[in-house]
């Protein structure tokens, strides 16, 4: 039946084609300021029949050869009409849109219970905001950052010390309300200028654990609501839709709550909510000032679906005029917090704006790829500076805080008090080696050590049966910001009495350019097919022992070109000698035929391996010793060499395997995220390749959803390539742009994701190609307010030319990245 259908389309396809073929007219229809605008109106004069632009902007049509006048028009903006040619190719076609001041409302009157007029006030606003905008032209001004966070979360009972624990200066619990407190405060100099900013942070303070505080940098967001789209890197991958342009018409509903006199002018206070089909919106209040139709205030909260860290976020913003001429924001606070089922962590960040300087002369080469700068000596200002620059007052609870953590600080820094610390941190418990593990530290000598809990010990399901094995993992953050990780393990088997064991040691000597020097050595199983199904994971025909020696080196050359370089010796050995356990055989007899492992003659293998990468215009903020990198809206491009080499301590392996390849992440607004990676790779020498280092391209796993950046959902088999292979992935990630467009889903807080890739084999004669789709859900795990997941359900269809291809459903997780600000 399939078949069949599949033949009707195949039949109605190509008769379609034959009586005439249409091309895709496109393109981005933006504002004088290049922001996108939806909702504009794209028809193809004479005919009755045109399209509106997606809320990125983006417009397509399928015209046939000919020649075309294309119709534009938005309120707000002047009409255009635009003489296109189709000849037999696609056709792009970007437009810009002029405002049209004739066609704004001239007076706008509200009284009593007379009409709801707030959209007409609204859009009085709408038609004075690139004037405003350009009114500040580029400038300067100081910002004061004041950010607190009180945690709230539920703390265990005390627990009694001997008398040997006792600390003798200041308790941990000493005063629980303000040592849960954490507090950061940040001076600045923000230069901006329409398309760009950059800001110098000249102050910097924190105490207590600042890493959960919200806005300590002006590049964590761009609040200002005059903008159409609302851009908050830190706070969520999406942008928002303001509310105060053409757009936001269609997307909110606006109400009239109350009229209010402040100062010579009558200001409407409008509440402004997300209509159902909605997207990526905000809700709260909108304070216009009469007759000059600018915005004073607005209290606006962002919804909790676009948040992967916060369950409340609301920001309250103060606009004043500056210099007579034009309105900015002076005054900012962002309230927020996340809950657990023990409690919450909440902030309060307050941002204060002045000393503006407008219309300003910024070199043409200012504004480039470092966007902020923190020096030295703005973490070690006084006092007096503070009292100089602090704008926001302080309250008595933070005033109280503030010294208690300085005297905290000053008697948990004497060698008494960390001594008495570390009698309590590293003595022995039962609950420590069963549960969370046992730490020895050394604060004087600011030296950590840590061992996991026994039942971690303890692994059943290993190669050759259960081994018991011991672990311990050491660290050390120098002030410089040059850090040392080193991680041994030693594992004994049982059914084999064998032992393996690795050490790894990476010591950051660069924190600014990324210099890591790492060493590694040990014994252990190793898989052939890394990464591919859960089915091939298990077989023993995976496996092989490993004996190696690596030592491999990274750097940032330049900004954004990246050297990696290894070298590898590996003595490796067979496994087919080792006694196994029959249970796995008799669970998955039918799956797993002739699970034996690969019997081969041992042999020793040196290897290096060398990658270059580059990211051209990658942004980054620069602290005192190290470099924080933000991305680049341009693409990685890489080239990646691997070379077997023979004779160095008797390696028998002689080969080269070159790569290239091409990957990034592109940004579309409201639109969603896509990320796509295309690489091709050949063997240029295969004069001794072994199994171990062919390059494998992976089957999907039946069940799970397995990385769609690296891996191919529906591959019925895994099978080596040795000649030039292409390979492609893609991921869009909607964000709710479809979905929430439908009321009754919009409340299920799911998230659609679609993609897909390609695989040409030439040497298999394989063509190869998937697309998949999939529904996910944010949940929270429960011991962490802070962190979230992602479950989800995906269909996948391919088509080859060498297998059959049913359609599959699977299922997947993704975990959120704090440090990174993504799912992976």
């Amino acid at each position: 039946m399939n078949r069949t259908i599949l033949l009707l389309f195949l039949i109605g396809l190509t008769s379609s084609y034959a009586v005439g073929q249409s091309y895709k007219v496109h393109g981005k229809i933006t504002n004088t300021r290049l922001e996108p605008l939806a909702f504009a109106s794209i028809q193809v004069k004479g005919w009755k029949h045109g399209v509106v632009t997606k809320e990125n902007g983006t417009y397509e049509l399928e015209l046939d050869p000919g020649k075309y006048d294309l119709v534009i028009s938005m309120i707000g903006y002047k009409s255009q009409v635009i003489t296109i040619i189709i000849q037999k190719t696609d056709y792009l076609q970007n437009i810009i849109m002029e405002p049209d001041d004739s066609k704004g409302l001239s007076e706008v009157v509200v009284k009593g219970k007379t009409r709801d007029r707030s959209e007409e006030i609204i859009r009085q606003v709408i038609r004075k905001k690139e004037a405003i905008q350009s009114a500040a032209g580029p400038y300067s001004c100081m910002v004061y950052i004041k950010a607190v966070q009180e945690d709230s979360l539920k703390l265990k009972g005390k627990k009694k010390l001997a008398k040997n624990d006792t600390l003798p200066v200041v308790s941990e619990n000493t005063n629980p309300e303000l040592d849960r407190m954490a507090m950061a405060e940040i001076v600045l100099q923000l230069d901006r200028s329409s398309q760009a900013s950059k800001e110098e942070r000249l102050g910097v303070k924190r105490r207590g654990n600042t890493e959960g505080l919200f806005f300590l940098s002006t590049t964590q967001g761009d609040f200002n609501f005059y903008n159409n789209l609302i851009k908050t890197r830190a706070l969520s991958e999406t942008p928002f839709l303001s509310p105060i342009s053409y757009s936001g018409l269609l997307a909110y509903r606006f109400r009239l709550v109350r009229t209010e006199r402040v100062g010579p002018h009558k200001s409407y206070v409008i509440s402004v909510k997300p209509r159902q089909i909605s997207n990526a919106t905000v809700e709260g209040e909108i304070t216009i000032a009469d007759s000059i139709w600018v915005i004073t205030h607005t209290r606006l909260k962002f919804p909790n679906y676009h948040l992967p860290e916060y369950d409340f976020f609301e920001v309250d913003q103060q606009y004043e005029q500056v210099a007579d001429t034009t309105w900015m924001i002076t005054r900012q606070q962002f309230t927020y917090y996340s809950k657990s089922n023990k409690g919450k962590k909440s902030g309060i960040t307050i941002a204060t704006y002045k000393d503006f300087e407008l219309h300003k002369q910024f070199d043409r080469k200012y504004f480039g790829v470092e966007i902020s700068s923190t020096a030295q000596e703005a973490y070690e200002k006084d006092s007096t500076f503070w009292e100089n620059n602090r704008t926001e007052p302080l309250t008595e609870k933070e005033v109280r805080f503030i010294h208690y953590k300085d005297s905290i600080y000053r008697a948990r820094h004497t060698k008494v008090y960390l001594d008495s610390l570390d009698r309590v941190i590293n003595k022995l418990t039962w609950k420590k080696w069963l549960w969370s593990g046992q730490e020895f530290n050394d604060h004087e000598k600011e030296r950590h050590w840590s061992l996991p809990p026994l039942p971690g010990l303890y692994q059943p399901l290993q190669f050759g049966g259960t081994r018991i094995m011991a672990m311990i993992f050491y660290s050390k953050r120098f002030p410089s910001r040059r850090g040392i990780w080193i991680d041994p393990n030693v594992s004994y088997g049982i059914r084999n009495h064998d032992i393996n064991g690795s050490l790894s040691v990476r010591y950051l000597y660069n924190p600014f350019n990324r210099g890591i020097l790492k060493v590694s050595a040990g014994r252990q199983f190793r898989l052939i097919y890394q990464g591919d199904a859960w089915i091939n994971q298990i077989k023993r025909s995976n496996v092989y022992l490993d004996n190696g020696l690596g030592i491999g080196h990274e750097i940032e050359l330049l900004n954004g070109l990246f050297l990696y370089t290894d070298l590898e010796i590996a003595f490796r050995r067979s496994v087919s000698d080792y006694a196994t356990n029959s249970l796995t055989d008799s669970l998955f007899g039918d799956v797993l035929k002739d699970n034996h492992a690969v019997d081969f003659e041992p042999y020793n293998a040196t290897y290096g391996k060398i990658r270059l990468a580059y990211t051209p215009r990658q942004r980054y903020i620069r602290e005192p010793r190290e470099k924080i990198i933000l991305g680049s809206a341009w693409p990685t491009f890489y080239a990646s060499l691997r070379k077997g080499l023979p004779g160095i301590m008797n390696s028998k392996v002689n080969f080269d395997y070159l790569e290239f390849g091409i990957e990034q992440e592109i940004k579309l607004g409201l639109a969603g995220i896509s990320n796509y990676s295309v690489r091709t790779g050949s063997f240029i020498n295969t004069k001794d390749l072994r199994l171990v280092d062919y390059k494998f391209q992976r089957r999907g796993d039946p069940l799970l959803f397995m990385n769609p950046q690296e891996a191919f959902q529906a591959l019925d088999s895994t099978f080596p390539v040795f000649r030039r292979f292409y390979q492609g992935h893609f991921l869009h990630e909607f964000n709710g742009a479809l979905i929430n467009k439908i009321p009754l889903l919009k409340k299920l807080q799911l998230r659609e994701v679609a993609g897909g890739g390609f695989l040409i084999a030439p040497e298999r004669s394989l063509q190869y190609i998937e697309t998949f789709a999939g529904i996910e859900r944010v949940f929270k795990w429960p011991f962490n307010p802070l962190s979230k997941f992602k479950l989800g359900v995906y269909v996948v269809g391919s088509a080859a030319n060498k297998f059959s291809n049913p359609v599959q459903f699977k299922i997947g997780i993704t975990s959120w990245n704090r440090t990174s600000n993504k799912w992976n």
